[in-house]
């Protein structure tokens, strides 16, 4: 359960950044760890240096159609000369090495840039993007891409319903070729269907797990999996996992094998073995996760409802953690298709039944957060949206999303209640502010807020010419923002009153 909760963390790990192209990184980079860290500032600085190549070859100035062409040979000639399955992004920097994945990626990142709309594609064995789609309507394929002929994607599709057959749909019967590709496109890719940056993430790190189990490196090929399901449901993505989690098995040889009924069985006979139920818990969330990447919500509830009636009686921490598994599952499904509404719903039962759980905690706040950030309230309205959640939810405050929330809002009213000439409202708005500070980390929202905030309280009284007050705040600013030159500087010049 805990590799659980870290798992859905990933699918909730985003952050207010300072322009596109960081978020855009974030996006394909989740995570704070420092390895994480430090590929995300590399990336960042690199593919600014290639906005700069970009923008000194006046790419900007061109037509669309030229600015395409323009681009991807730039691309080309610099970044994309070796293909390799197991490419990262980083690595069209450092080697030259890609795939057809981070070709479609680094692409579109450059096309964002320079105003290029595009659309995404998966066929069969190859990620491209198409440019301009309603315009110019250009395929870009990666550079060592080759027309893909009719025989093989028929090969492809036959060799993928093997696979099928060897993992999750071990009953399959023999197929004609139209219900061969059906099937193809229900647990694959459908190649017609266009995908977001965040589809093409996603596909990323698929593409890195195929290269994992290729080279015969299971464990690595279910991390990728699991990073790949943190961004999107996508029953490909389960069925590789499964054939990667076989191959751990066939290793390892664990000690509890057999069909579900014999593993009921074998518990019912012995209902304090701690294997069984793992094992069957581990089965369930196998049949449960690739009914909810299809949507099938109520065949995932009824899946629930009869391994729970079929466990031995008094098993009650045993179906516990089976419901909470699921509801985890359904809450991330739901925040990764947009339905926040119902993942919120999923994310406050967690809550209530369990209060001290700090992963269920981080997950609601997200959402909360989320919705925040999605609302279309502005002013007081929404100053009392955010002033309301951190009341219902205290937690929410230690959150780096919320807090940059908070003290945006709190710091603006400060600024607007000085700006109307109001100084005891202004004083009490700049309480507010102050008393928020005490449960928010030091970092750079909460400089930049209480610069805000501060700089208007001293405005307000040099203005009113009570010099010594004005003074008073910008000690006090410098207090939560130690050598910030701004407030240095206007401490200098308020010396002189």
């Amino acid at each position: 359960m805990r590799y659980l909760q870290i798992i859905l963390l990933l699918a909730f790990t985003t952050s207010l950044q300072a322009d596109a192209l960081s978020s855009r990184l974030r996006l394909l980079l989740p995570g704070d760890d420092a390895p994480t860290v430090n590929e995300r500032q590399f990336l960042y600085q690199r593919v600014s240096l290639l906005f700069d190549v970009l923008e000194n070859d006046k790419v900007g100035r061109k037509s669309i159609k030229k600015r395409i062409k323009k681009i991807s040979s730039r691309l080309e000639d610099d970044y994309l000369r070796v293909y390799a399955p197991d490419a990262r992004l980083a690595d069209a920097f450092l080697t030259g090495r890609y795939n057809d994945a981070t070709a479609a990626l680094l692409t579109a990142l450059a096309f964002e840039e320079f105003d290029v709309e595009y659309e995404g594609y998966v066929d069969h064995w190859e990620a491209y993007l198409v440019a301009d789609p309603d315009r110019v309507n250009t395929v870009v394929y990666q550079p060592g891409h080759q027309k893909h002929k009719d025989n093989a994607e028929l090969a492809f599709r036959r060799n993928y319903l093997e696979l099928l057959r060897a993992t999750l749909l071990a009953d399959l019967p023999n197929m004609s070729n139209k219900e061969v590709d059906e099937l193809f496109e229900r647990y694959y890719y459908k190649p017609e269907k266009k995908l977001s940056f965040g589809q093409l993430t996603a596909f990323m790190q698929f593409r890195r797990a195929q290269a994992a189990y290729s080279a015969k490196d299971y464990t690595l090929a279910v991390e990728l999996l699991e990073n790949a399901l943190s961004k999107e449901d996508r029953p490909a993505f389960l069925v590789l996992r499964k054939a990667a989690e076989l191959q751990i098995k066939a290793i390892n040889r664990p000690e509890v094998e057999g069909d579900i009924p014999t593993l009921f069985q074998q518990w019912s006979e012995a209902p304090d073995n701690k294997y069984l139920p793992a094992a069957l818990l581990q089965h369930f969330d196998e049949q449960q996760r690739l009914l909810i990447a299809e949507g099938r919500i109520g065949e995932a509830a009824d899946l629930l409802a009869d391994y729970l009636n079929r466990a031995p009686a008094g098993k009650i921490t045993w179906a516990g953690e089976m419901s909470r598994l699921q509801k985890y599952r359904l809450l991330s499904h739901h925040f990764l298709n947009g339905n926040i509404s119902e993942a919120r719903r999923i994310a406050e039962n967690l809550y209530a039944e369990d209060p001290e759980n700090e992963t269920v905690k981080y997950l609601l706040g997200e959402i909360v957060i989320d919705q925040l950030r999605r609302s279309r309230a502005t002013g007081r309205a929404f100053s009392s949206a955010v002033e309301t959640a951190a009341t219902d939810f205290p937690f929410i405050r230690r959150q780096d999303r919320f807090a940059d929330l908070l003290l945006r809002e709190l710091a603006w009213k400060v600024r607007d209640v000085f700006a109307e000439e109001n100084g005891p409202g202004g004083e009490d708005a700049l309480r507010t502010f102050r008393n928020s500070l005490v449960d928010i980390p030091i970092n750079e929202s909460r400089k930049i807020w209480t610069l805000t905030a501060f700089i208007a309280a001293s405005n307000y009284y040099f203005r009113a010419e009570d010099y010594a007050r004005a003074r008073f705040y910008v000690e006090e600013g410098l207090k939560y923002n130690a050598g910030d030159e701004y407030l240095l500087h206007r401490r200098e010049l308020l010396a002189r009153y």
